[in-house]
């Protein structure tokens, strides 16, 4: 992943990752995108991998690690097939929900990881699914989008992180603010990456998931 302090390599192991969860936590500007690609690089030539890009900071995956880019503007039956298929074939992508509004963006990722979840059991291959500017998919409350869409996304994000693992799904959420995340799907990581936060709420947050 690069180096540490001392000069020493700082590596993930993958397996690790693959048989529990990952939480990345950064204010704006503190590296998280850069970490999270970095994972994406340095693991693509050997795992499966589905990211849930709001921002449309990963869809450059395609140039070199071949990854398919899917845009999010489709129907949810679409959708839907295509992430049975990318289960089925195991082919890597990249959901890109960039140009969507929140509620838009909402539902696309919940369609598609929730079709991922509901793949027939020959299906279950690992896979690193991550999860960019988490606290958009599962809200610590509700915003200015529908009930029903916000229930559908929170459950969908739910599903992953805590029924996933069963089924392959190895999910790797990342936020810009804890507070802003639920609760019950920031629990179920089991690693942390904690990087620059501000403020209190955040602060407390963060020092409570690590057992502080």
């Amino acid at each position: 992943m690069g180096s540490l302090a001392g000069g020493q390599p700082a590596r993930l192991d993958i397996e690790e990752l693959l048989a529990t969860r990952l939480l990345v936590q950064g204010n704006s500007g503190s590296g998280k995108s850069h970490l999270l690609r970095r994972l994406l690089e340095q693991s693509a030539e050997w795992v499966q991998q589905v990211v849930i890009d709001p921002e449309g900071d990963f869809v450059t995956l395609s140039d070199r690690y071949g990854h398919l880019v899917v845009e999010g503007e489709r129907s949810e039956s679409e959708l839907a097939g295509i992430a049975s298929r990318i289960r089925r074939h195991r082919v890597s992508c990249v959901l890109s929900l960039e140009g969507l509004d929140v509620e838009q963006q909402m539902r696309a990722a919940a369609t598609f990881l929730n079709a991922m979840f509901d793949a027939e059991h020959e299906h279950w291959y690992p896979v690193l699914v991550v999860v960019d500017e988490a606290q958009l998919f599962a809200p610590a409350v509700g915003g200015d989008v529908s009930e029903d869409a916000r229930k559908m996304s929170l459950g969908a994000m739910t599903n992953l992180m805590c029924r996933g693992r069963k089924r392959g799904l190895a999910g790797v959420i990342a936020t810009q603010r804890l507070a802003k995340l639920a609760k019950n799907v920031a629990a179920e990581a089991s690693n942390f990456l904690m990087g620059r936060t501000f403020l209190d709420i955040d602060m407390a947050r963060a020092a409570d998931l690590l057992g502080m």
